[in-house]
């Protein structure tokens, strides 16, 4: 074997193993979550205003970095159901979470893949769902009274 042969298959072979790590969806709990936000800035979010949108800012840009795209899982309580450009979104009630001291408002937004079509039609108000799909999170603060932690899945599979 020459070496660009040896070369490509070692890529290749690196390739699928990275991917069949990546390819491990995690349980998205938003306590979880709200953990990979350093102490520090979770004190400027319950803090002083003058502190908070920075920090608040500082925080989402770090979950979404860490969180972009991967493969995540969520078990969610269905509000409705709708179809938007030709895929269902499923609508969750928010939530709440504290974390160190500080009161977050959970919403998650759930883009099915179009293929889950048929399944989605049966989905009724009040069933419980287990999706998977590509994360994508980010933090605001519509209001001065809490901050708002967004989870939200795309291209989403039901299981």
């Amino acid at each position: 074997m020459n070496t660009a042969s040896a070369l490509f298959l070692l890529t290749v072979g690196l390739s699928l193993n990275l991917s069949t790590i990546r390819a491990a969806a995690e349980e998205l709990d938003p306590k979880k979550i709200l953990e990979e936000i350093p102490k520090d800035l979770l004190k400027d979010i319950s803090g002083s205003p003058d502190k908070r949108k920075p920090a608040i800012d500082a925080a989402s840009t770090q979950l979404r970095q860490k969180f972009r795209g991967d493969p995540g899982d969520v078990s969610v309580r269905v509000s409705s159901t709708n179809m938007s450009n030709g895929r269902y979104v499923i609508n969750v009630q928010s939530e709440q979470v504290r974390a160190s001291g500080t009161n977050f408002n959970v919403s998650y937004y759930i883009y099915l893949d179009p293929a889950e079509n048929a399944k989605a039609a049966k989905i009724k108000k009040g069933d419980r769902v287990k999706v998977s799909g590509k994360t994508s999170i980010y933090m605001a603060s519509p209001s001065d009274t809490y901050t708002l932690l967004s989870i939200t899945l795309n291209d989403a599979k039901l299981k």
